[in-house]
């Protein structure tokens, strides 16, 4: 591991710890692969039909999903307060979910198969504080360093572009892609790798280090 890695990893669990610092209720728990994840799917399900996206659970999407494996190979992530689950992020090494989504439209590189996608990121409320959400993105990214990958990718919708970017993320893509399982809806593919990822955490205007409110509006994405 390289003095970046090292960096970066330092710079990830003192991010962790300011959290856990300033709102001592809060804690992150990690399922590895293979773990009961029911808590996870319900949160994830519960917002979902609270926001109207019940595409994301129809038996297609279901299906597409137990096809390509993906929660059994995937790592979840747990944001608690007082021991409510605040918001989550699912970790999946390649073959990623975004590939088979836009297979017509894109295809992974060799570079970005040594990447982790970040997918399910939801936060329980629109005024979830960003730093809360930068933490759990914290420990994922923690957590893939530890395991040997190289970066990470994810697929998002326009709003939540810009809060992607602001943890090092770029986009792929020059347009956005329409995925027709999800109701062609617009979607962005952005990466980074962890070079990218320390360089903008470095900033002094980052979320983590200033959470200000007026940035709220863009704590609670969902993909």
């Amino acid at each position: 591991m390289d003095i970046t890695y090292l960096q970066l990893t330092d710079c990830l669990q003192a991010l962790q710890a300011t959290l856990k610092s300033r709102y001592e209720s809060y804690r992150i728990v990690i399922l590895e692969a293979g773990s009961d994840t029911r808590e996870f799917e319900q949160f994830v399900a519960r917002h979902f039909r609270l926001r109207l996206q019940h595409y994301m659970l129809t038996p297609k999407a279901r299906l597409f999903e137990t096809h390509l494996a993906i929660a059994s190979r995937s790592t979840h992530f747990l944001l608690y307060l007082h021991d409510r689950p605040m918001a989550v992020l699912r970790v999946t090494p390649a073959p990623f979910e975004w590939a088979s989504l836009a297979q017509q439209q894109l295809s992974p590189t060799v570079a970005l198969s040594r990447h982790v996608e970040f997918s399910r990121l939801i936060s329980h409320s629109q005024n979830q504080f960003p730093m809360s959400v930068n933490g759990l993105l914290a420990a994922a990214t923690e957590w893939a360093i530890r395991h040997g990958h190289e970066g990470v990718t994810a697929l998002c919708r326009s709003p939540q572009r810009r809060f992607f970017q602001r943890f090092g993320l770029t986009p792929i893509t020059t347009d956005a892609l329409h995925i027709e399982h999800r109701k062609r809806g617009d979607y962005w593919l952005l990466s980074a790798q962890w070079q990218q990822i320390f360089a903008a955490l470095q900033q002094p205007i980052h979320l983590l280090a200033n959470p200000s409110e007026k940035h709220l509006d863009e704590c609670a994405p969902q993909f």
